[in-house]
């Protein structure tokens, strides 16, 4: 009854114990409701041989009862949601020949008494949380696995090194102990398993050398996978393997300095991994000549050097091609019709290739290059393309104006680049766009309306250009989904638009360095992900695509700038959680209502012109790192409630008109002793972390009438030797023509005028801090 809706039958179990003669249980995939199969009171399954309940979530414990029927030949029970421990009475079932408990949550250790199951032909207990020496299968002291054909226990917490024993299964035709904690050599007597088609052993800590011993009797060998390990396949120079392989990973171990010779006669390869292996050299011709099956091909991280040749284009077969952080060079050729084509981080130059891949690409990046010219409008007819990432290039003109609304594209990153005009009004028909990153370009004009229509967009950068106009309200009206909004550096102006405050799922805003002015919205406490104690979410929740059979995870990178400098976040980007509004013209209170942001890592509103006081709320924001308010209005006092911001370690509230005492023994007191710069400019902030601060001038009184007179003398004397200077300069320029003259008497003027405001100020000020003093005469 497999793949049948068995969801409303609550007492299938029960049910299915009165047919006593059954011999076949199979209820794949029905929905059964869960139900802990221990519960059965009487087992009346006499007969029983085979059982399979996968893909069904009964959340149970492995059922006991199976362990007593002697006539049960296959237990299926993969993906049933079974936890605790496998019990060792499964070693009763001697008639068991396959016994698979895949993905499950599984744990303890490996039962010894499987061991003594002599029909075992498949075990296969991988993806659960088993723990304890692989050893353990080979201890019971009537082991007798030899007709164990096929051994899958990839995806646990295994430890111990490959048993000695494994050698002597001689009918073992698949292993795969893979992302374990294995370690050890591989013992060499794994050369006698003749029949052995796929050995997979990756991602442990295995180290040592694979020589020819361990190699040369598997002439049936043709999947090998040694990926993530210190092993090294050692052999001579003339080597030729007995077998022809299909897939080859030995991703992260240790290589000869270049490829290996006896890989030129590996044509049946159809998987060649050898990212990050320390390869160094030019590309071999003979990889192109020889391996002319290949389908997938990474030699990423490499050492590697050259040129792609012309012939590259005839490799039919090829569909995935990852060559990026090497030390490539020339053009871009002619690409067959591949699927995932990243030749990023290299030294590429020259314009685009007339052919990247034709209408079957989905994934394109050719980012951290030195390409130049356009970018061609082939990538327009690409209707399967889900990435395309071409930033960090030398690429120039307008972006191609020819998208289409019926296309996968997910993501799009033309940063980095010399693109000019306006943002292309096609971009707007791709639906499924995700991630459109155009920062750092000379791209001018408004954003166009129909970007509203990208409902998907969940980041959104435009930082960096010459964008004019209003931010528009239907980017909280439309854009719901957006977690990161960046449009620093531009020409923005107007309100920020309140409707901003409707993207709750919003983690970095950063609308830095415009011409916005107004008030900041009061809604501005509405970023309900801001405000939010939830777990913290990854960004390869929405940067992971798959298409064509391919599981890709986009790395996202950003810049923010906090702690007083801009930093690139990528792989922290998910902790990441700032406002950064500085260097506007906006105005008015800081909204108590930001308080409501305590997850807020980053705030920055320095550099406008706010005014009024610091809201107490802010000292709510507990997880604060970075605050700067510096170049503001700003007055009355520090608030005493953020002296409970603890994890800041950047702060800035220098230039403003802030007054009364820092709150000792806090945080701000400890980052003041630092640095005594981030109070300075507030002359009524009462510390003596502030220099000339108003505790100095009330610990030593000074005389009202005193104090007017000194300055009255610094401003006669700088307005007398402004006006000279401002005398000789017009007398001594007559001489020149008249557009010298006028240029620099302006000059001069305007330097005098400031030198005189700047002392008009200071008297000011002066004036202000010692009545101040007369109404406060006891300090």
């Amino acid at each position: 009854m497999s793949w049948w809706n068995l969801s409303a039958a609550s007492d299938w179990l029960e049910s299915l114990n009165m047919l006593t003669s059954i011999q076949e249980l199979h209820l794949i995939n029905t929905s059964i409701p869960p139900i802990d199969l221990n519960s059965l009171s009487q087992p009346k399954f006499t007969v029983l041989e085979k059982i399979d309940l996968s893909d069904n979530n009964l959340n149970s414990t492995f059922p006991y009862w199976l362990t007593t029927k002697q006539t049960v030949s296959y237990i299926s029970l993969g993906r049933c949601g079974l936890h605790g421990s496998i019990p060792e009475a499964v070693g009763n079932l001697t008639a068991l020949t396959e016994l698979l408990l895949y993905q499950n949550s599984l744990e303890g250790a490996i039962p010894v008494s499987i061991g003594r199951l002599c029909n075992l032909q498949v075990l296969d207990l991988s993806n659960n949380n088993l723990v304890g020496d692989i050893d353990n299968l080979g201890k019971a002291t009537d082991r007798c696995l030899n007709q164990l054909y096929l051994m899958y226990l990839r995806n646990n917490n295994l430890s111990g090194s490959i048993p000695g024993w494994l050698g002597s299964l001689k009918e073992l035709f698949s292993v795969d102990l893979s992302n374990n904690s294995l370690s050890g050599p591989v013992p060499s007597n794994i050369g006698q398993l003749k029949r052995l088609y796929k050995l997979d052993i990756s991602y442990n800590f295995l180290q040592g050398v694979l020589s020819e011993e361990h190699l040369a009797n598997l002439s049936e060998l043709s999947t090998l996978v040694l990926s993530s390990n210190s092993l090294k396949i050692s052999v001579g120079t003339n080597w030729l393997p007995p077998f022809q392989l299909f897939e080859l990973s030995l991703r992260s171990c240790p290589l000869e300095l270049q490829l290996p010779q006896w890989l030129r006669t590996q044509t049946k390869l159809h998987t060649l991994d050898l990212q990050n292996t320390g390869t160094i050299g030019p590309l071999p011709d003979w990889l192109w000549a020889s391996l002319t099956s290949l389908v997938r091909l990474d030699l990423s991280s490499n050492l590697l050097t050259g040129t792609l040749p012309a012939s590259l284009v005839h490799m039919k077969s090829l569909d995935y091609l990852k060559l990026d952080s090497n030390k490539l060079e020339g053009q871009v050729p002619d690409m067959p019709s591949i699927r995932l084509l990243d030749l990023s981080r290299n030294s590429f130059s020259g314009p685009l290739p007339h052919s990247l891949g034709g209408n079957d690409s989905r994934f394109v990046f050719l980012s951290e290059n030195s390409l130049n010219g356009s970018i061609p409008l082939y990538f327009c007819e690409m209707e399967l393309l889900s990435a395309i990432d071409l930033s960090n290039n030398r690429l120039s003109g307008e972006i191609p104006n020819c998208w289409k609304h019926d296309t996968r594209l997910f993501m799009l990153d033309f940063s980095n680049n010399h693109l000019e005009g306006e943002i292309p009004s096609t971009i707007g028909s791709l639906n499924s766009l995700g991630s459109l990153n155009l920062n750092r370009n000379k791209l001018s004009g408004v954003l166009p309306f129909s970007l509203s229509s990208c409902s998907r967009l969940v980041l959104l950068d435009l930082g960096e250009n010459q964008l004019e106009g209003p931010i528009p309200a239907w980017i909280g009206d439309n854009l719901q989904l957006l977690i990161i909004l960046r449009l620093r550096s531009n020409q923005f102006s107007g309100n920020i638009p309140a409707e901003l405050s409707q993207l709750q799922g919003l983690r970095v805003l950063d609308l830095a360095n415009n011409n916005l002015s107004g008030a900041l919205p009061r809604s501005i406490g509405n970023f309900t992900k801001m405000a939010s104690h939830q777990s913290k979410y990854s960004t390869s929740s929405f940067m992971t695509v798959t298409n064509g059979g391919y599981i890709v995870s986009i790395n996202v990178s950003l810049y923010i700038t906090m702690k007083g400098e801009e930093r690139i976040y990528s792989r922290i980007l998910y902790l990441m959680k700032s406002i950064d509004l500085s260097d506007n013209d906006l105005s008015g209170e800081i909204p108590a209502e930001i308080g409501a942001l305590v997850e807020l890592k980053n705030l920055n509103l320095s550099r406008n012109r706010l005014s009024g006081p610091i809201p107490e709320t802010v000292g709510h924001m507990g997880s604060l790192e970075s605050l700067d308010l510096s170049w503001n209005q700003l007055s009355g006092a520090i608030p005493q409630t953020m002296a409970s911001l603890h994890l800041l370690s950047h702060l800035n509230m220098s230039y403003n008109s802030l007054s009364g005492n820092v709150p000792p023994g806090s945080q701000l007191q400890t980052l003041g002793d630092e640095d005594p710069y981030i109070y300075a400019g507030n002359s009524y902030l009462c510390s003596p972390l502030v220099p000339d601060s108003c505790s100095e001038l009330n610990g030593n009184p000074v005389d009202h009438d005193e104090h007017k007179d000194g300055h009255d003398i610094l401003l006669y004397v700088f307005s007398g030797l402004g006006f000279g200077i401002g005398f000789v300069a017009v007398w001594w320029l007559l001489i020149f023509s008249k557009a010298v003259s006028k240029g620099y008497f302006q000059s001069v003027d305007s330097m005098c005028e400031k030198i005189c405001d700047r002392m008009i100020i200071l008297k000011i000020k002066m004036n202000m801090k010692l009545m101040g003093a007369n109404q406060n005469p006891g300090g």
